[in-house]
């Protein structure tokens, strides 16, 4: 009776490697020729993009407070917003309160949260950075103590 292995030799893998190496070569050779004859030119979709995102919870029970306000400010720009209530989240069922500011705003900031009840929050040299369209969102979570 003769066994016969169905698998791949071991000589076939290094070959697989080497094909997809060079197919890649291959590919980046061709963006650099083609960056080389056209300007690259980035389309930005016109949507506003929130700089800063800001869950708002409990300390000790981790849920949303009653409500909350956000106040964002860099050397260059202030942002606030609220009193903002929680709103129920459909696929937790979960209440949530999460704040956002600092649109299309690039910088470093601080950020003050305060709730009835509650200690401020407060986050300093938070960077905001920004790609060619937009800023990158900053997720923060703000775990308010009880005063």
């Amino acid at each position: 009776m003769r066994i016969t292995d169905s698998s791949p030799r071991t000589s076939d893998r290094p070959r697989k490697s080497i094909v997809r190496a060079v197919q890649t070569l291959a590919l980046a050779a061709t963006l650099a020729i083609i960056s080389c004859e056209e300007p690259l030119t980035v389309e930005c979709l016109t949507v506003p993009v929130a700089g800063l995102r800001v869950a708002v919870v409990d300390s000790i029970t981790l849920s949303p407070p009653t409500e909350a306000t956000l106040v964002a400010r860099s050397s260059a720009f202030i942002d606030s917003i609220g009193p903002v209530e929680p709103s129920r989240v459909t696929t937790t069922q979960r209440d949530t309160l999460i704040l956002y500011a600092a649109v299309d705003q690039p910088g470093t900031y601080s950020v003050l949260v305060r709730s009835p009840g509650y200690s401020d929050w407060l986050r300093t040299t938070v960077e905001v950075t920004a790609d060619a369209c937009h800023v990158r969102t900053v997720t923060l979570t703000a775990r308010l103590q009880h005063s």
